[in-house]
């Protein structure tokens, strides 16, 4: 101790001391005391880098070491060395609070790259494996936070990654935690060594990993370094760097029809890394997923090994060249934390970087596809361009052009006026149209369902980009025709005749060969349920795309910097609008027209044209909810549909297979009570809820079906009063009674109009209920649809036949008759229409397309044959002789027509009086029904 520190102890002080001495307390006023005394002689605690207070009650340690420096330590090799590691690890504990991967940069280019033709067969002939690749500068960081840094561009070759792949094959093995597996680097056994063996075919990773390498000697006391070899020498530096290495992904595509082209292999291997390697899509919520640890527990450790950073997967052909390389496939960038990713990967959402990438990955495959096909070739649906997977959002790029007949409005006045007057040139409707066309085709023949809609500020793409960033892919399949369900992939990406419209208002619609096809509101509904149907839907089969429009305008000011010329005269004329042709008269004030956005703001004056669509259109995932109650409405439809349909199919058929056209009420009901009680149950109960009835009631409303006419429903009741009455001496039980009754009606109804076929299934399930909703329907609605011609002309109701066979013939002679056309029933008419088109419009609306004169003609004749067809129905339906049936159907087999066969047979002297009748009624339903003999397969026989 020194001498000044001497003269400032006191008593007490050495008090204190002895108290420490004996290990007895120390007060509040002894320990300031010490304090005091210390700072002057303890040095600063600031400057010696050690904490200034206590670190706690319970004190712990972790692997963090530096040196302690001070006055008189000898300066060692080891002291020095242990300050460096102490730093160095400080650095990366820094870098661990972000995600590995690549902060900016590192991209790679080479001239020829992904150019195999779309439509290619084999793993050959992609960029030859000597080409110079060039890496560009940028900097990452590992999964231990060591940075990558690529100062300067950086030039290499497959071939050169190749033989080193050969001395030590690598590959990628899964790990660290789940939706997120490090790419680890393990030998791979199956790989060639001693560079012997060829490399096989197949997809590999090109990743990046930090490296040192020695530089320079270092001056060693004693001796001089650079001479003859010394055991003291060293390297006097440590130069940063990196090492590329190219790494099989130990995945095996097979060889399949739907899987041959290079693109094909890019568009699968990146669902593969996005929804099975990367992010186990099935692995996503197992059982036990709300109730198991890590919910509990902290934020997880992130990948923290040595792992390699992914730049590309590149795929080598089996003639060693580059197939493709796609860079966004494994790329990742740093754009949140780990923690962040933890949370968001436990609760089943992708990685942020992840879901970027798959955007990314869509949009360059997409661009590089355009060049080697365009838009406008055969076969340019994403699913022939290789596409499987899809990202939920995306950007789809259009080719301007001015409107034509190609993109109808589907308005059929709008687009005559538009074709004669060539206004699609003053209008932007038919350009977004255009578009919309454009963005469909996209998607045509595959199982994508879209709707278009139009967003009037550009800018509102972005909000659709936050919404749907968290949605899983889009599944992009084939949809088979319906003709051959077994031809899904006959040839890929390729349309057969008769596949489903990619367009949402026209699933429903879509003409079927379907020999059970539901006949109008009824069908519809089924067709689509076939393509919309609840299972479709959840098991990814059918997936539903919002198209969007983003208009920009052409004479936008800018703040600064005025109107912009990009968004001006440019763009108008890429879209075929020429603000010379769609001025109406001279230019006038406006002189010559030039180059200058001003220029055209003028003319956007007098021509009212300020937008147009910009040059792509985004696709969306669409958001899938349903309220419970309306679900419920939806399943339950859902099944009635289907088990109609398999009640016409176990119908009487015809020889040509075709399936009854009209089944009763009581062999639905008979069909309906075979089914499992659990399912009529839960059938009867959601038909009883009022609110359900109600969602029937505005789903008729809405379709403008036939079951929704005020008039009919009214009378419909009526009908079932009075049949119920008649029926009180014969059926003593008041439900049963009234069940019978509302059958019969029901039959009848629909045989006049099959959308009543709904009513017939109701009416089987829950009679009660079934009048529930025809009350409904009975009351005046302002969306209803209005009385036709049709129910003008069946004044009386509907025939009522006493025999099922009757009313089944009955229905299809009425098709037959409205198949014919006017002119059949108007002497002198050359009118195209058919008599269905006819009767579907109002009295009025059919008076004003025939005329007076040929109205009141039409309506006499029409009612003439229908009586015919009822007349005939109920004949025929009694029977005719089999050797009668034998021969009309030997004769008309024998290509001689029906008409001429029934007058022949009338003169046989083999017939008698008793086939008198059923010939002459043949013979008069041949006429009413231009001579369709279809009929004739529907009689029975005696």
């Amino acid at each position: 101790m020194s001498t000044n520190m001497w003269k400032k102890m006191d008593a007490g002080l050495l008090t204190m001391i002895a108290k420490v001495a004996r290990n007895e307390a120390l007060s509040a006023a002894d320990e300031a005391s010490i304090a005091d005394f210390l700072k002057d002689y303890a040095g600063t605690s600031g400057e010696s880098g050690f904490a200034g207070g206590p670190s706690g009650d319970v004190r712990g340690s972790n692997n963090l070491r530096r040196t302690n420096w001070f006055n008189g330590r000898y300066l060692t090799a080891e002291a020095l060395s242990r300050q460096d590691v102490y730093f160095d690890t400080r650095a990366r504990l820094a870098a661990h609070a972000q995600m590995p991967g690549i902060a900016w940069g590192l991209g790679l280019s080479a001239d020829g790259l992904n150019s195999t033709p779309i439509d290619s067969e084999g793993r050959f002939g992609g960029l030859p494996a000597n080409r110079n690749i060039t890496l560009r500068r940028g900097l990452a960081f590992d999964h231990i936070g060591r940075p990558i840094l690529v100062s300067t561009p950086f030039t290499f070759s497959i071939d050169q990654l190749i033989g080193a792949y050969r001395k030590t094959p690598q590959k990628v093995v899964g790990g660290g935690v789940d939706f997120m597996p490090c790419v680890c680097l393990v030998n791979d056994p199956a790989g060639p060594t001693g560079g012997g063996a060829a490399l096989p075919s197949g997809p590999f990773l090109l990743v990046i990993q930090p490296g040192e390498t020695e530089e320079g000697g270092a001056k060693v006391m004693g001796e001089i370094c650079g001479g003859a070899a010394s055991a003291n020498c060293r390297a006097d530096t440590w130069r940063g760097g990196f090492g590329l290495s190219l790494v099989r992904f130990p995945v095996e595509l097979p060889f399949r029809q739907d899987l041959q082209s290079a693109w094909d292999l890019r568009g699968t291997l990146s669902a593969y890394f996005f929804d099975v390697f990367e992010h186990a899509l099935w692995k996503r919520w197992d059982p036990d997923f709300a109730t198991h640890g890590p919910f509990c527990a902290d934020t997880g450790p992130g990948r923290h090994d040595a792992a390699a950073i992914a730049l590309a997967m590149v795929y080598l052909g089996e003639d060693g060249s580059v197939l493709f390389m796609d860079q966004w496939i494994p790329r990742r960038t740093i754009c949140d934390t780990p923690a962040e990713d933890w949370h968001r990967t436990r609760f089943g959402a992708p990685p942020r970087a992840a879901a970027w990438a798959r955007i990314h990955q869509f949009q360059c495959m997409l661009a590089e596809s355009l060049v080697m096909r365009p838009s406008n070739a055969d076969n340019t649906n994403l699913f022939a361009r290789g596409f499987r997977h899809i990202p939920p959002i995306g950007f789809l790029p259009v080719k301007p052009g001015p409107a034509d007949e190609k993109r109808p409005m589907g308005i059929p006045l709008f687009d005559k006026l538009l074709g004669n007057t060539q206004g699609a040139q003053w209008l932007v409707s038919p350009l977004v149209r255009n578009a919309l066309g454009q963005a469909e085709d996209y998607f045509q023949g595959t199982r994508v369902i879209t709707y278009g809609v139009v967003a009037l500020h550009d800018d509102d793409i972005l909000e659709d980009l936050n919404n749907v960033f968290d949605k899983d892919p889009i599944q992009l399949s084939l949809r088979p025709p319906r003709n051959n369900p077994d031809a899904a992939t006959a040839v890929a990406g390729a349309p057969a005749p008769g596949h489903y419209k990619a367009s949402l208002y026209q699933a429903g619609t879509v003409q079927t060969t379907n020999a059970v096809a539901l006949p109008g509101f009824l069908g519809v509904l089924a067709n689509l349920f076939d393509v919309l149907g609840m299972d479709e839907l959840v098991n990814r089969r059918t997936e539903i795309v919002k198209l969007v429009v983003p208009l920009q305008g052409l004479t936008r000011e800018h703040p600064l910097v005025g109107r912009l010329q990009e968004d001006a005269l440019n763009q108008a004329q890429s879209w075929g609008v020429n603000p010379l042709l769609t001025a109406a008269n001279p230019l006038g004030q406006l002189g010559t027209v030039n180059d200058t956005a001003e220029a055209l703001a003028g003319l956007v004056a007098r021509l009212g044209l300020d937008m147009l669509p910009r040059h792509f259109v985004v696709y969306v995932k669409q958001r899938l909810v349903l309220l419970d109650l309306l679900f419920y409405l939806l399943e339950i439809l859902q099944f009635l549909l289907n088990f109609m349909r398999e009640i016409q199919s176990l119908g009487k058929t015809g020889s040509t297979g075709n399936a009854q056209s009209s089944v009763s009420s009581e062999q639905v009901r008979v069909q309906y009570l075979r089914q499992p009680a659990e399912k009529r149950a839960m059938v009867e109960a959601i038909l009883a809820e009022p609110d359900v009835q109600a969602s029937i009631v505005r789903a008729a409303d809405l379709s403008g079906s036939g079951i929704a006419v005020t008039t009919r429903n009214q009378a419909f009741l009526d009908k079932v009063q009075s049949t119920e009455s008649s029926l009180a001496n014969t059926i003593t039980d008041p439900a049963e009674r009234k069940r019978v009754a509302l059958g019969q009606v029901a039959d009848s109804y629909a045989a006049e109009y099959p959308d009543y076929q709904l009513v017939q299934v109701l009416a089987a399930v829950q009679p009660q209920h079934t009048l529930a909703v025809v009350n409904k329907l009975s009351v005046t609605r302002s969306t209803e649809p209005t009385r036709s011609l049709g129910d003008d002309l069946v004044k009386d109701g509907p025939a009522v036949f006493e025999a099922d066979e009757a009313r089944t013939l009955y229905v299809d002679l009425k098709s037959g008759l409205e198949s014919r056309k006017v002119a059949d029933y108007v002497k002198g008419s050359d009118s195209q229409l058919t008599v269905k088109e006819v009767l579907a419009s109002t009295p009025d609306e059919a008076e004003k397309l025939l005329g007076a004169e040929r109205y009141a003609e039409f309506r006499k004749n029409y009612q003439a044959d229908r009586a015919a067809a009822i007349t005939g129905a109920e004949a025929l339906a009694k029977g005719v002789p089999s050797e009668l049936a034998v021969k009309v159907e030997a004769g008309i087999q024998a290509g001689t027509p029906a008409e001429t066969v029934v007058e022949k047979l009338k003169t046989d002297t083999a017939t008698n009086s008793a086939t008198r009748p059923a010939l002459d009624q043949t013979a008069t339903l041949l006429r009413i029904t231009g001579g369709q003999a279809g009929f004739l397969k529907l009689v029975k026989r005696t």
